[in-house]
């Protein structure tokens, strides 16, 4: 179960995974140019990226890096332009990277906030890149009085960090570089912040992948126990056919029960697996233990309105009502009431599953 899962990406291969890195931003900012800077090649060179102009990218082209062979970057068409809307981009499919650098040329815009968005969403990280502050630093020089290039550099870096940080980025990463000339102090900047975060970023896409893994298994847990509800509410249902006082809701307490503490084992969730997952990871999963003791405020509540309903149908039936019209009413009463009840268990108990995943892996819930 979750042990499981841990162990696959403790291993040292977690290293040695490729990472799809996305270039990305609107048109013209310079992505197919920065590309081949980061990858330490001229414009015109051997294996360069096409650039220009025109709108030389107009599909998702992969391109290896020289220095490490398992990071592979990805030149984006730019969202925004006719081919790629920015309201048409989930084409482009962004899920598949691993990490993003988003350029622009200009002020944080629109469709700057919508990758930053879209990005949030995944859980993944990137960096942002102001690829064009020789243009701003040589309309400065031109319109100040008083111009320094300090002074600019440090308010297009605070533009770009408070766009960030409304859309609720607590430390965002911010480069600026000076097109056409890529090779000044900007981009080595990055080039040395990418080669200490590399391990930490194939770990990060590693951890996603994972993640995604598990959610599949976890969907899949819930469709195969779910599946096996309707025979512990036709339990129930039985239990309600004879008319014995408290019989009924004895039936379905019991059903609920063990129907809860099997979905436990299952979902990885019952004491014993989550004190190995303590004891693997150092998680303290104390509270998990303390929450997961069977909720009995749902199961009581259960249990008095089928016992409630029951003896209204049996009452109703002593004064004269048909005992075919009980023998109807109370097991459609027991079915669905379990059937209901355990199903709001399976996804209660699912969706804690994978917070604990979550945090073995030590990614942000």
């Amino acid at each position: 179960h979750l042990l499981f899962y841990w162990y696959c990406i403790s291993e040292n291969q977690k290293y040695s995974i490729p990472l799809n890195i996305a270039v990305t931003g609107e048109p013209g900012t310079g992505k197919s140019t920065f590309v081949n800077a980061f990858r330490g090649i001229n414009n015109n060179g051997e294996g360069a990226a096409p650039t220009g102009c025109e709108n030389t990218t107009t599909n998702p082209t992969s391109y290896r890096h020289p220095d490490y062979n398992k990071v592979i970057i990805w030149d984006l068409p730019g969202i925004g332009s006719t081919m790629w809307p920015a309201d048409k981009y989930e084409r482009i499919e962004l899920e598949k990277f691993d990490f993003f650098i988003i350029l622009s040329a200009d002020r944080f815009r629109e469709n700057d906030v919508k990758l930053v968005k879209e990005i949030q969403k995944m859980g993944k990280k990137f960096y942002f890149v102001r690829s064009k502050v020789s243009y701003n630093l040589r309309d400065e020089e031109r319109s100040q009085m008083d111009f320094t290039e300090e002074k600019v550099l440090e308010t297009i870096n605070e533009d770009c960090m408070k766009g960030l940080k409304e859309q609720g980025i607590e430390s965002p990463q911010v480069f600026l570089l000076r097109f056409p000339d890529v090779s000044l102090q900007g981009l080595k900047e990055l080039k040395t912040t990418f080669e200490e975060e590399l391990p930490d970023l194939k770990r990060h896409a590693l951890c996603l992948d994972m993640d995604n893994l598990y959610l599949q298994v976890l969907n899949n847990k819930k469709e195969n126990f779910r599946a096996k509800i309707k025979y512990y509410s036709l339990i129930s249902a039985t239990g309600a056919i004879f008319p014995v006082p408290l019989l009924s809701a004895g039936v379905d307490l019991s059903s609920m029960c063990l129907a809860f503490r099997q979905s436990l084992v299952e979902f990885g969730l019952d004491t014993s697996s989550l004190k190995k997952l303590h004891a693997a990871t150092g998680i303290s999963c104390n509270d998990e233990i303390t929450n997961l003791k069977f909720n009995n405020k749902l199961l009581k509540s259960s249990f008095i309105l089928i016992h409630v309903a029951n003896t209204s149908v049996i009452a109703s039936t002593k004064e004269g009502v048909v005992s075919r019209l009980r023998i109807l009413v109370a097991p459609i009463l027991s079915f669905t009431t379990t059937y209901v009840a355990l199903n709001g268990f399976v996804t209660e108990l699912a969706e804690k599953s994978h917070r604990i995943f979550k945090r073995a892996l030590g990614l942000n819930t």
